[in-house]
């Protein structure tokens, strides 16, 4: 399940929830015009049952511990993914087999630790990979293979540190690293983030766009300030819509697979159409407004919760056409007369989002903790809820510093302890305090020749996560000769404002003070190699 014990949700298991066993409709309520809308609205959300992870069942097969996934084979704590089997400690994975965790990554095979990678093979702790194999410790490549800490590099191999190698001297190389070692792997990971620091970045990373600004944008046109976006079109303050067809849509949230013309919804897409306010809305759906999991494919909807297959309805109460043509108009003209206010006094008229209040969740518990991080204080400040730590009653059995250095040390007899995680709390980033391995997992280490990870799956989550650009957006020029002492490693005569300062200027996610090296896209293109 995906909501705690004490959640105030009525809460069904996948089975029960999809079966014929019980009829949203039966929870239908009466419009009170003498109350705010959304305050029934809250009221029918606490009364119908949510599903209790977020699943289409018959399409999951052994995969019982995963949420918002569909057509997930084998997999375990994998999410916002679909059509991957074989997968673990995932999130937004397509299409991919035998991968580990990963965060942004489509069509991909046997990879490790890695991040926005698309079409690669063997691709171990590195980011923005496209088409590429046997890659370590690498960034912003492309249609490469057998690279060693390499950056801004296209169609090589043989690479170590952006130097060619002959065959010969590439494995010799990576036997003398000796990646099989903890100790070895950690003080190279070091030093290729050392070596990595010394290139330029492009101001965003995207391809086969035209007229778009944000970042992780790709075959797209007319985007703007969005973030992680394939195939959209005539899109703006949209996040997270890697399935193709995208067109028309405002302030979007998470999915796509062509919808058209939606609005402040989140978790919505399947050739949706014409939705405003919609929280997940996971079918081919039109004309919804201020709906909350409907999962099944409806039409001419109105603050509905988890109907299935139904139309002209509202608060999930079933109406004649007639009637609801007649009403909706009516309700719309009431939440702005009578709009709902919140607890810490806001106001929420018609045309605005649900509050945050409504949320199922505590906040960091959601992605918002992930991208928009808060303290335990600041959150309360805001008045939103915050959930502390279950109490954990287990034993470590097995301290980091123990664990065996390399993987040809390591038995069976580890999938039987409690392994400390290295950051043992400490850290900001949701630690878990220790872990155990599953037998899946260790055999992924062996055939890799890996050693097994000391950070447990939350902290190797937000770690892959550091690698990828914020979702804030900030004005900025050129870092090309631009007088700060961030200047490029090659001939600056190639560039086409030579040895003069470049003026060119864009939107980018990161921010002013940021120690990387920023380039536009003419300066970038003159460093790929």
């Amino acid at each position: 399940m995906i909501f705690p014990p004490n959640s105030k949700r009525h809460v069904y298991c996948s089975e029960c929830w999809w079966s014929d066993k019980w009829e949203p409709s039966s929870y239908g309520v009466d419009i009170d015009f003498s109350k705010p809308f959304l305050q029934q609205f809250r009221k029918l959300l606490d009364t119908v049952p949510m599903l209790g992870i977020n699943n289409i069942l018959s399409t999951m097969v052994n995969s019982d511990y995963c949420s918002i996934c569909s057509y997930l084979k084998n997999c375990y704590l994998c999410f916002n993914s679909d059509y991957d089997e074989d997968c673990a400690y995932s999130t937004y994975l397509e299409e991919s087999k035998r991968c580990l965790d990963m965060y942004m990554a489509m069509l991909c095979e046997m990879c490790y630790m890695s991040s926005n990678c698309y079409k690669c093979f063997k691709v171990y702790f590195s980011h923005r990979c496209n088409e590429s194999m046997d890659i370590w410790f690498s960034r912003d490549l492309d249609g490469c293979s057998d690279c060693f800490g390499c950056v801004n590099l296209k169609n090589k191999q043989y690479y170590i540190y952006n130097e060619p190698h002959t065959k010969g001297e590439y494995f010799a190389k990576l036997k003398e690293f000796d990646l099989s070692s903890r100790k070895s792997f950690d003080r190279l990971e070091k030093e290729c983030e050392e070596v990595r620091r010394k290139f330029p970045r492009k101001y965003m990373k995207g391809l086969k766009s035209a007229n778009v600004t944000g970042d992780y944008i790709f075959s797209s046109k007319n985007v703007f300030q969005s973030y992680e976006i394939a195939t959209a079109e005539d899109c703006k303050f949209c996040q997270f819509l890697l399935i193709k067809g995208t067109k028309d849509s405002y302030d979007y949230t998470m999915w796509g697979m062509n919808p058209v013309r939606l609005y402040e919804c989140m978790g919505a897409g399947n050739s949706s159409s014409d939705l405003k306010f919609i929280y997940e809305s996971w079918s081919s759906s039109s004309n919804m407004e201020y709906c909350w999991n409907i999962f099944t494919s409806c039409h001419n909807l109105f603050g509905c919760v988890a109907l299935k297959k139904k139309e002209y309805s509202i608060l999930n109460k079933q109406y004649s056409k007639e009637e609801y043509d007649i009403l909706v108009p009516k309700i719309i003209e009431h939440m702005k007369a009578m709009p709902f206010v919140d607890r810490k006094g806001h106001v929420y008229s018609y045309g605005e989002f649900f509050p945050p209040e409504f949320s199922s969740h505590a906040y960091n518990e959601t992605v918002a903790q992930k991208y928009f991080p808060l303290t335990k204080h600041e959150t309360l400040e805001k008045e939103y809820v915050w959930r502390d730590d279950q109490e954990r009653n287990y034993t470590v059995t097995l301290k980091n510093q123990d664990i065996p250095d390399i993987i040809l040390e390591i038995s069976d007899s580890i999938l039987q302890e409690v392994i400390e995680c290295a950051h043992a709390g400490e850290c900001k980033e949701q630690c878990t305090t220790a872990f155990r391995l599953t037998k899946e997992e260790l055999e992924f280490y062996r055939s890799l020749g890996l050693p097994i990870p000391k950070l447990c799956h939350n902290c190797r989550h937000y770690k892959v996560l550091n690698e990828r650009h914020s979702i804030h957006y900030y004005q900025r020029s050129c870092d090309c000769q631009n007088g700060s002492g961030k200047n490029a490693y090659k001939n600056l005569s190639d560039h086409a404002h030579g040895s003069l300062a470049c003026q060119n200027k864009f939107t980018t996610t990161y921010p002013p003070d940021a120690l990387e090296i920023v380039y536009c896209e003419a300066c970038y293109q003159q460093e790929i190699l």
